[in-house]
């Protein structure tokens, strides 16, 4: 029993570090460091994936039972030095050494640890306790006050979690080898299939988590706010378990055709907006920790450590860069990868269970839940031809007259409208829409700032939602029987989709100027009631006369949770954090910034919001 506890808190702790620190910590305390600078960042991480992958075939080659607790203490150890060095030092040579470290470390102790433990576990209940380890670390990695953490707490925590881990290795109680399991699974073929399976997996997996990281509203969505994260940890920890039970009735390929289903309509979903998106999350989560313990799973049962180096080296190591580095920059899967990496996972798995002899009916039931989801290139030019129908439409209407195209780069327009793209990009369309005598807002990255929703409502009833508008209503474009509205809408929801990152970063880095200060209570209640009543209403419980009009009930700011402040803000920090809301929006949805407001209305809006919480 005691082994068996040891054996569990090892994997546990393993599993934690690598999520907590090496995976999310790590690279916040060096974004952190550089300034958010792509090529060093990407430098460091090449690293520690190097170093991962030489510690995974370096555990191989050691490997040995008799020193194979020596050996995985040594790779904690490792693992706890690369956290101490960011916690001492702040040097682009510093974060150089703690990756390589992390990489080595995780490396080593990953590959060792599969290979002692179906000796320590035995086999009758080999996948429930890798499920109980895995989804302790990913529960305990989603609860609020670990995940919103600051980066030194967050490598304080993987300090004392790898501790733990070294510690539980003199409880491993290692038995005498077994025969190795003589299947298809552990054939070369078979290796081969396992191997592109998961390598696809985690490829998607780094790329969905990267751009949800990455990309504000998405974010938002899937872990911002405390209920949002106890619920992941919950269903981390559930799916975790239950891919244990099944992995211990030799459903291997079972749980692993409901991890891809999960992971790949997860992805479907995210992309098709907010409805969608709790399904998505929750979808998401299960797929993660249905793989997750699967790929434990796997290499540990063959009781061959070369395989686990293999399989973590190629799936682990390299699934994740591949993945991270196709997802750099975007701020939505494109459905072309999702569609790929879909056909990979089914034909790997058809190949299983062909070769194997096996039933294929759970792969059929896949491919039809998958084809539900899937829009296919028909539909996507459709997409494309209502954009350039919707761009025809903006020309005909003469909305270039008043709203141009062109943010003017190093001037205030960058702050407000931007960022800037290069003027012979803008000159090569046809016609080139440059605007003339600019009369409201640049739309040049309009699909960054406002959602179709929202320039539905506008376009129907400008002044209902931007009080003073002189913009004629378009509400004729919408008439039954009329295309042109729906077009448009696309067009304008197209504009700035090679920016929206930069956009975001613009949002999330925003300052007021030094020495802002905000206007008295009275004159804050009056700005409110000017610019955000129409939606939230004067009391700001979501019951503005515009709110019968949303798809999605504008939020109650005085009761319901800020999901886009961290939660245990100070007043400053969550004063600046609203600001930013208020200037710049939510991507995605209805909810619009404010960009022409100056910094002291934006700073008194936030500090209005601050008051109406207080007097709740």
């Amino acid at each position: 029993m005691k082994a068996r506890v040891a054996a569990v808190t090892a994997v546990a702790a393993t599993y934690a570090y690598f999520l907590l620190f090496a995976q999310f910590g790590f690279l916040k305390a060096l974004e952190a460091a550089t300034g958010g600078q792509a090529a060093a960042i990407k430098s460091v991480m090449t690293v520690m994936g190097v170093a991962g992958i030489s510690g995974s075939v370096l555990a191989a080659r050691l490997f040995s039972r008799v020193r194979s607790q020596i050996i995985l203490a040594g790779g904690f150890a490792i693992c706890a030095g690369a956290a101490g060095l960011t916690l001492v030092g702040r040097s682009g040579e510093v974060f150089l050494v703690a990756s390589l470290l992390v990489g080595l470390g995780t490396g080593v102790t990953t590959v060792t640890l599969a290979g002692v433990l179906r000796p320590v576990l035995g086999r009758q209940h080999l996948g429930l306790l890798i499920g109980l380890g895995t989804g302790l670390a990913y529960g305990f990695c989603n609860l609020p006050a670990i995940f919103n953490a600051a980066p030194d707490t967050q490598a304080v925590l993987a300090l004392w979690i790898v501790g733990v881990g070294g510690l539980a290795t003199a409880g491993l109680k290692i038995r005498a080898a077994e025969v190795r399991p003589v299947e298809f699974d552990y054939s070369k073929t078979g290796i081969a299939t396992w191997v592109v399976f998961f390598f696809t997996l985690v490829g998607l997996d780094s790329a969905a988590f990267y751009v949800i990281q990455h990309t504000p509203v998405l974010k938002g969505e899937t872990w911002n706010g405390e209920w949002r994260l106890q619920v992941n940890a919950g269903m981390h920890l559930v799916a975790a378990l239950a891919a244990g039970w099944a992995l211990d009735r030799q459903w291997l390929s079972r749980t692993s055709l409901a991890a891809a289903i999960c992971l790949v309509t997860a992805c479907f979903l995210i992309g098709l907006g907010r409805d969608q998106m709790v399904s998505g999350v929750a979808l998401y989560t299960a797929g993660v920790s249905l793989y997750s313990v699967a790929l434990v799973y796997y290499p540990v049962r063959s009781l061959q450590p070369g395989l686990a180096a293999l399989v973590y080296a190629v799936a682990g190591w390299g699934g994740s860069a591949l993945g991270i580095g196709f997802a750099d920059h975007l701020h939505a899967l494109p459905q072309g990868l999702i569609i790929t990496a879909a056909v990979i996972l089914v034909g790997a798995l058809v190949v299983r269970s062909g070769l194997a002899r096996r039933p294929v009916v759970p792969l059929l039931v896949g491919l039809g839940l998958f084809g539900a989801f899937v829009p296919g290139p028909r539909a996507e030019a459709q997409d494309r031809q209502l954009v350039a129908q919707g761009r025809q439409v903006f020309i005909s209407e003469g909305c270039v007259h008043c709203h141009s195209q062109y943010v003017r780069p190093s001037t205030l327009d960058e702050a407000r409208w931007g960022p800037a793209q290069p003027l012979d990009v803008l000159l090569a369309a046809r016609p080139p829409l440059l605007g003339n005598r600019r009369q409201g807002p640049d739309l040049q990255n309009v699909g960054n700032r406002r959602n179709a929703e929202w320039n539905r409502l506008h376009l129907v009833a400008p002044r209902a939602i931007t009080p003073g508008s002189r913009m004629p209503s378009y509400e004729h474009l919408f008439r039954p029987g009329r295309t042109e509205g729906t077009a448009l809408l696309a067009y304008l929801d197209s504009l700035g989709a090679a920016t929206f990152f930069e956009h975001s970063e613009e949002g999330q880095s925003w300052l007021p100027a030094e020495g802002t200060q905000v206007f008295p209570l009275a004159r804050q209640r009056q700005l409110f009631g000017e610019w955000c009543a129409g939606c939230h209403g004067t009391g700001a419980r979501g019951d503005g006369p515009v709110a019968v009009r949303l798809s999605v009930p504008p939020r109650n700011l005085v009761e319901d949770t800020w999901r886009h402040i961290p939660a245990g803000s100070d007043p400053v920090a969550e004063r600046l954090g609203l600001a930013r809301l208020i200037k710049f929006g939510v991507p995605g949805t209805a909810m619009a910034g404010r960009e022409y407001l100056d910094d002291e209305s934006v700073l008194s809006l936030a500090a209005y919001l601050q008051t109406l919480r207080a007097k709740k």
